[in-house]
């Protein structure tokens, strides 16, 4: 699912985390919230894998959550 090896690769959780990143730079420190509905405006992405991405650039530590809830992306 990271990587698909079938026709759309545009539901790969690697190029949809590439947009996440794209968006987070865009507007660093907005919440999760506003990010999920901006990404979801733009490229009609599910919550499921608005998560899986979410998740996997916080495990490969490209990003992460204040307490407050605000995205941001680790230098």
């Amino acid at each position: 699912m990271l990587l698909l090896n079938d026709i759309k690769p545009e539901l790969s959780i690697y190029y949809c985390a590439s947009l996440l990143i794209k968006e987070i730079e865009n507007q660093e420190g907005q919440d999760i919230v506003t990010l999920y509905k901006t990404v979801k405006e733009k490229y009609q992405i599910s919550l499921k894998i608005f998560a899986y991405c979410l998740d996997w650039l916080y495990l490969v530590e490209a990003a992460k959550v204040d307490k407050k809830g605000g995205v941001f992306l680790c230098t």
